[in-house]
């Protein structure tokens, strides 16, 4: 009675769902020829959550920055605040060595209005998709879930794809894979300090870098980046279940 209580009062869905998948932990390195896609949400939650595997293996990923950030900058006008942001972005690609990226411009804020502008993303193409934390409270952040599960019903993809979940706003309650950032510490933090906009508002790179650093401790490394990586069989059940 007690573990009846615990369990369908106390935990939250997701750590049931954690419990009830085998997670094991790795050391990720994506092979040769395979082909990543980070989807951000916003221009720096690319830098913030996936800035070391982005400076490590450049050449491995595709980046969409999904909004075009007009909220972002609150003391200039629309127009010069998404123009700030997409430099903002540019800047930090290039920085990082990838060299296809692009913005998608949906509206800040109103992401999960734009599925059809999301389902031109070639899904088939990719072996590993990196997303935010789907337990990210942000709506935009949410809507990365949302709109990837949708679409994945609607084309075709790879058997093997695999879903990554990254670290921006909320820490990840089971991380699975770590990939050692230390030799890139100081690249990632080019990277986060490309969106100055940002990082006047709040010290983005003092806490992802600590928060990093952290993860190294699970990993005995200086600094780690941690993602939850699953099938999409499993990732389709953790959004028609904890979402």
């Amino acid at each position: 009675m007690i573990k009846k209580i615990l369990f369908n009062k106390i935990i939250p869905k997701i750590h049931k769902f954690y419990l009830s998948v085998n997670l094991k932990i790795t050391e990720f390195t994506p092979e040769e020829g395979e082909k990543c896609l980070c989807l951000a949400p916003h221009a720096d939650d690319e830098s913030i959550g996936c800035g070391g595997i982005l400076s490590l293996y450049p050449k491995n990923f595709d980046v969409i920055c999904l909004t075009d950030g007009r909220k972002g900058v609150k003391s200039v006008s629309v127009e010069e605040a998404i123009k700030i942001r997409k430099n903002e972005f540019s800047n930090a690609m290039t920085s990082a060595g990838v060299n296809s990226f692009q913005i998608f411009n949906a509206e800040d804020k109103h992401l999960i209005e734009y599925f059809e502008q999301f389902r031109t993303i070639p899904v088939e193409k990719y072996d590993y998709i990196f997303i935010p934390n789907m337990l990210d409270q942000h709506p935009d952040h949410k809507a990365v879930s949302l709109l990837l599960r949708r679409l994945i019903d609607k084309t075709k993809h790879k058997s093997n794809l695999k879903i990554a979940f990254y670290e921006v706003w909320t820490t990840l309650a089971l991380p699975n894979a770590f990939v050692d950032i230390t030799s890139v510490k100081y690249k990632k933090e080019t990277l986060i300090n490309s969106h100055k906009s940002q990082i006047e508002q709040k010290n983005y790179t003092k806490k992802a870098l600590a928060l990093n650093e952290y993860r190294g401790l699970q990993k005995n490394r200086d600094f780690a980046e941690a993602f939850c990586i699953v099938d999409v069989p499993v990732f389709k059940k953790m959004c028609d279940e904890c979402i």
